[in-house]
């Protein structure tokens, strides 16, 4: 770096190396100005403001090198070779141009140290052809590694001026930029100077300069400037115009900006006028809109076509009176088509409110509803909608009257009954009238449902309820409830008479036979009868009052009917009570079973114990089970009460010798309950006793609710083993039919047959021994209940009755007599222990 710094300051004239300098920062100003303006340009202008720009630097750096050789002295006379000088210049445009073309086109991260890298090549280039072109009077050597360093130096300091050229264009960023691309042409120049050596030869002669190099230098740098001058000046003239140009086709924008946004608002108007107009005209509801002045604005198609309005009254400014003229007087509204009419019409239009929401419906002639809601607008006038409800107001009417009556029978239900005696009630508070509520329930219903289906069932209510229309006056309003369950209520003057004689009336039209079309079918009907408003003075306890009149009726053995009686209500509350009782005694087991032995008819020996149901109530004292246990069916509590019943029966008869069996009493409601059968099991298998051991007792009762289901259960129960025995024989209606569609390995004789065998009248005995006959015949086990004679039981064992029971051998005992009574019958026979107890 000595040998650069002795070479600047002994070797050079420092007049032309600032004058070098000031021509390089000028070419570099006017550069880097033109290659801001090729990054703004457009793709062919970009390329001629590059190859301005190539050319401004190109013609500076030669300019520079050649002002600056000028103020070389190297202390031998010095020339320069035409060709190879014009070479440099060439050179040095040509590369640079290309630098800067790269940093412009290209899009990469590397962009600004290619092309600063290539400028710096042409830096190198001409510098060195041009000292190529260097004659001199001896010979000229190099320093290699200053030659390398002066490459370094315009390739580094090259890369940094286009970098900040590209990252700023304001005034600052052109300075800086420009001062680093003189850098990087000054400092390779005099770093490449440094590394170049003459030694003189006298024997070599050159042809120098006649013109002295202060001249030259001056004419040269004069020529540089004015060129870079008229440049820079081009530039600047371009940057106004251009700026003009911006600022011309940025008012050209706005301008067109403001023409498209002219169109498209009206274009925007056209679409929404188109889409309103498609709205309207596809509204569900017509509609019309008037001024204050009750001109017609607008109104859409359907509005024309509800009202059949020709074209004239279509138009805007059509009176409104006009067009509701046309209404009354084409026959389209249901009225008088007279001009009175018409002006009658208009008037009570003109008294709706003009400044409020308002609605009201007009009926068309042929039928319609038209519903015409008046919207008030701001300023005066409103706008209206027409729609069509007549479907909806039928549909509204069809559920109406579906949540009031009956969809079976079409009569009113408890809702519109309750409706209705409200309003009957309010009627005989006035005096003179009083109304008789009966509350109907038909006998045998759920028998002939069962057995033929719930579509006989369905036809039966049907004609009951044509029957009921049939024998009531027009002023009586007759309800179903629900199920088989029917009310009537009609207004009477003498109660006992006249509601006494509508409750035989409806009594005898419905015993009579009903033709069900395959079917034949007879029923009856319980009828309870409250009056009012002597029974209550309100719905609910009317309805409560005939209801438990009801209750009595059907209570007293159906078909019959039964004014209410406060004595009723005090039952009731009795019935609830016993209820209550019953479910406490369930839950703290108060119950408990006997045991009634049965007996071999023959021999006396015991074959078993029927377990008998018992209930010791806490105030009442023993409770019957002819008082508790329809309520415990009616309730539903015989099933958990049976359950007990089964499973303290076998664990008990678990006990006993395995030779004896244990009988119990199966209820209609059990053989309701799906876990009958699950229970029974149950009991066995807890118990340990054998399945043979059990018998179930069952009635004709029982088969005839569900048979189907009823002969499945017992149907399993006989596979397991159980024996299954026909309770009550001869008091049902057929015994024979149900024998028949079910193996039953027991027949029992019902006490009442038993008790005749003993009467005075010789026709009840023969029929109750025909009965046993009969019984006995059909070649199943039999046993007789309700022994209670010696000449009973030698009846009995004379027709051949296999078992009896009854009080004549033992009366029902509790669990802890059995054990006495069969260590008496061990030690003294069978049959005198069986007497003596």
């Amino acid at each position: 770096m000595f040998r650069v710094f002795s070479c600047l300051t002994a070797e050079h004239d420092w007049r032309l190396v600032v004058l070098a300098g000031l021509v390089c920062f000028a070419a570099s100003i006017v550069a880097v100005s033109i290659f801001h303006r090729a990054v703004v340009s457009r793709a062919r202008t970009r390329l001629i403001w590059i190859a301005i720009a190539g050319a401004a630097i190109g013609y500076g750096i030669w300019a520079t090198h050649f002002v600056a050789m000028l103020a070389y002295e190297p202390g031998v006379s010095i020339g320069y070779g035409l060709v190879l000088t014009a070479l440099s210049l060439a050179a040095a445009v040509i590369l640079t141009s290309g630098g800067f073309g790269v940093a412009v086109n290209n899009s990469g991260r590397w962009r600004a140290a290619a092309g600063g890298g290539i400028i710096g090549v042409g830096i190198a280039s001409m510098h060195y052809i041009g000292m190529w072109a260097l004659e001199v009077p001896g010979h000229v050597t190099w320093s290699p590694g200053l030659v390398l360093v002066s490459i370094g130096l315009g390739m580094v300091l090259g890369y940094a001026a286009l970098a900040v050229a590209m990252a700023r264009t304001d005034k600052r960023g052109t300075f800086a930029a420009a001062l680093l691309l003189t850098l990087a042409i000054v400092s390779h120049h005099f770093t490449a100077m440094g590394a170049v050596q003459i030694v003189p030869d006298p024997t070599l002669e050159n042809d120098t300069l006649s013109l002295s190099p202060g001249f030259l230098a001056a004419a040269i740098a004069g020529v540089a400037l004015s060129v870079l001058g008229m440049s820079f000046v081009g530039v600047l003239a371009d940057r106004r115009l251009a700026t003009k140009t911006r600022r011309f086709e940025e008012i050209i924008s706005e301008l067109s900006r403001a023409r498209q946004q002219v169109e498209d608002s009206q274009q925007e108007i056209q679409d929404q006028k188109l889409r309103l107009d498609t709205a309207i005209n596809n509204m569900v509801e017509a509609l019309c809109m008037f001024d204050a002045e009750k001109r017609l604005v607008v109104c859409n198609e359907r509005y024309a076509r509800l009202y059949r309005l020709p074209p004239e009254l279509l138009k805007t400014g059509t009176s409104h009176a006009d067009i509701i003229r046309h209404r009354v007087v084409t026959g389209v509204l249901k009225s008088d088509t007279s001009e009175g009419a018409a002006a009658q019409f208009l008037s009570k239009l003109a008294a709706l409110p003009f400044d409020a929401v308002s609605s009201r419906i007009d009926e068309f002639a042929d039928g319609r509803l038209i519903c015409v809601t008046r919207q008030p607008m701001a300023g005066g006038g409103w706008v209206a909608t027409h729609l069509d409800v007549t479907e909806q107001r039928r549909s509204e009417a069809k559920i109406a009257h579906m949540a009031q009556h009956d969809a079976l029978t079409d009569l009113p239900n408890r809702v519109l009954l309750k409706e209705r005696i409200e309003h009957a009630i309010a009627i005989t508070r006035s005096g003179g009238l009083d109304l008789a509520v009966l509350m109907l329930d038909l006998d045998r219903f759920k028998e002939v449902n069962d057995t033929l289906g719930h579509p006989a069932g369905d036809a039966l209510l049907r004609a009951v309820a044509a029957r009921l229309r049939d024998c009531t006056t027009e002023t009586a309003l007759i309800a179903r409830l629900g199920g088989d369950e029917f009310a009537v209520i009609d207004y009477v003057t003498n109660p006992a008479v006249e509601a006494a004689t509508l409750a035989e009336n409806i009594r005898k039209a419905l015993c009579e036979p009903f033709d069900l079309g395959d079917h034949r079918v007879t029923v009856g009907t319980s009828i309870g009868i409250a009056i009012a408003p002597r029974d209550g003075e309100d719905s609910d306890v009317l309805m409560k009052s005939a209801d438990l009149a009801l209750y009595s009726a059907k209570s007293g053995g159906r078909g019959a009917f039964r004014f209410f009686e406060p004595e009723l209500d005090e039952l009731m509350h009795a019935r609830r009570n016993m209820e209550r009782d019953m479910r406490d005694a369930i839950s703290s087991c108060d119950f408990e079973l006997h045991y009634q032995p049965l007996v071999n008819t023959a021999t006396g020996e015991i074959r078993g114990f029927e377990s008998l149901l018992r209930w010791h109530h806490p105030e009442r004292g023993l409770v019957m089970p002819g008082e508790f246990i329809p309520l415990a069916e009616e309730t539903g509590l015989i099933v958990p009460l049976g359950e007990w019943v089964l499973r303290t029966a076998c664990s008990e008869a678990a006990k006993w010798p395995t030779h004896l069996g244990i009988a119990i009493n199966l209820s209609p409601a059990q053989f309701r309950s799906k876990e009958l059968v699950a229970v029974i099991v149950g009991a066995l298998a807890s118990s340990g006793v054998a399945p043979h051991r059990l018998e179930l007792e069952v009635t004709e009762t029982v088969i005839m609710h569900d048979s189907e289901a009823v002969f499945a259960a017992l149907g399993q129960l006989r596979e397991l083993g159980v024996r299954i025995a026909l309770d009550d024989f001869g008091t049902g209606y057929s015994s024979l039919s149900i024998l028949q569609r079910f193996p039953f390995d027991k027949i029992k004789i019902d006490r009442s047959f038993v008790n005749e065998l003993s009467s005075a009248s010789s026709d009840a005995h023969h029929l109750a021994r025909a009965v046993v006959r009969f019984a006995v015949s059909l070649g199943r086990a039999t046993t007789a209940e309700g022994v209670e004679t010696k000449k009973q039981l030698d009846i009995l064992r004379e027709e051949g009755c296999a078992e009896t029971q009854g009080y004549y051998f033992a009366r029902p005992m509790p669990a802890s007599g059995i054990a006495k009574l069969l260590r008496r019958s061990a030690k003294r026979g069978d049959k005198v222990a069986v007497r003596a107890a």
